[in-house]
């Protein structure tokens, strides 16, 4: 039973202005958190974040004041709480508050940097606290494969059924209006054979061709020992961005978009700022934004020029300052209410889907990339997009026309991230 708040709680004395929770777990970095609304104001406290968490197995359970942080720690029945306080070296990693003590610093070097976009910015309470995480690589990689042509409620519904599939149970939570299982995030070992068959039965569509075959080929590279996966990731930290970018673009559903967010999120790529076609639209505010790139259909040298331009204004902690500029433009919140554990209860839009059936006849045999095809593998999910639209209109068209548009797109390897096809 987990401890009453606030005297079972410990706290962390940080302002929201220079961390904030709902302003940087919900907004889509990382999908595991519940979030759920008090029923009263306990404390100043209106709303609750929790998840399960790791070394040791536990649940982590988190609430913000005006001037503090509180946490506390619910572990499993047979396991014995240690002695020392684990929960605030992992948040302190994790919102990297040792790495960056000041958002307030820099904020104002982001302005100096660049006074004709972020220095006249409305940064208003919707970009107050924002920070980069510092997730797990494997547990964000995954995520991020996930993500391709899709949007946060249903990221979120997916990544929660995986756990619960997959994963293991850490406890069951009994609250006043309810009940919550938490399990952690399945390590690269737990997953077994025949998985792209039960990703698509989990609703992963073709995503699930690319998670296997991820999967596959870090196996191939690391080793399938237990947390051998894991750690070769994490080295990943320690390499230059270019050779890491490369490990990463040689996955399977990974393009140049999915890689630039596993090495900002995960990596300590501060730098790197990836780039959609809603920051390109940011871009296209600044002054000096060049003419030739306004309104210009996403490439890859459209890719590298705009991210090159944003690094140019924002300096080495570009990636942060994307965060902030994505939270300002951000205009719909995901929903706060998260009791289910399969993710929060939403109705979710209709997802223009690719008929798997189709594409599981087709035999794709993975074969080494050249060095042209590397430049090609930047940009996939338009593929992805038009592909989807063209089957909408030709519902009622013959399957042989299908099937050769689904030869098409398998034969191009298409991997589905937003506006970008390799």
């Amino acid at each position: 039973m987990r401890a009453q708040f606030p005297s079972g709680w410990s706290r962390l004395r940080i302002s929201p202005n220079n961390l904030n929770l709902a302003n940087t777990l919900p907004v889509g970095q990382s999908f595991l958190w519940h979030r759920r609304i008090l029923a009263s104001d306990t404390g100043g406290c209106r709303e609750e974040f929790s998840r399960a968490v790791d070394d040791p197995p536990r649940v982590l359970f988190m609430r913000q004041t005006e001037t503090d942080l509180w946490y506390t720690s619910l572990y499993p029945a047979n396991q014995t709480r240690p002695n020392d306080d684990v929960d605030l070296p992992w948040i302190m990693d994790y919102f990297q508050l040792e790495r960056h003590p000041s958002l307030e610093d820099l904020f104002a070097d982001w302005r100096k940097r660049d006074p004709k976009l972020f220095g006249v910015a409305e940064v208003g309470s919707r970009a107050q606290g924002v920070r980069v995480l510092r997730q797990d690589p494997w547990e964000c990689l995954i995520a991020f494969i996930t993500s391709t042509n899709n949007h946060i409620p249903r990221i979120t519904s997916l990544l929660h059924r995986l756990t619960h599939t997959f994963g293991r149970p850490v406890v069951i939570d009994d609250m006043d209006d309810g009940t919550l299982s938490y399990h952690l995030f399945p390590a690269a070992h737990e997953f077994g054979s025949e998985l792209e068959h039960q990703l698509r039965n989990m609703g992963f569509g073709y995503r699930a061709r690319f998670l296997e075959s991820t999967l596959e080929t870090l196996r191939a590279r690391y080793g399938s020992q237990p947390g051998v996966i894991e750690a070769g990731l994490r080295d990943l930290r320690a390499a230059d961005v270019g050779l890491a970018r490369d490990e990463l673009i040689q996955l399977m559903g990974v393009g140049r978009k999915v890689a630039d967010c596993v090495l900002l999120m995960s990596l300590d790529k501060s730098s790197i700022i990836p780039i959609d076609t809603h920051m390109l639209a940011v871009a296209s505010r600044h002054p000096s934004f060049p003419h030739r790139l306004r309104n210009k259909a996403m490439s890859a040298q459209a890719y590298d020029e705009v991210q090159t331009f944003l690094q140019d204004k924002w300096g080495p902690m570009g990636g942060w300052c994307q965060a902030v500029v994505f939270a300002v433009d951000l205009k719909e919140r995901p929903t706060p209410e998260d009791k289910s554990p399969t993710g929060p209860e939403v109705k979710l839009e209709a997802v223009p889907e690719i008929d798997t059936a189709a594409i599981s006849s087709i035999e794709h045999k993975e074969t080494s990339t050249t060095k042209v095809q590397r430049k090609r593998r930047i940009f996939e999910g338009a593929a992805v997009v038009r592909h989807s639209t063209q089957t909408k209109r030709t519902r009622n068209s013959s399957t042989m026309m299908f099937k050769a548009s689904t030869e098409t797109l398998v034969a191009t390897k298409v991997k589905g991230e937003d506006d970008m096809t390799k």
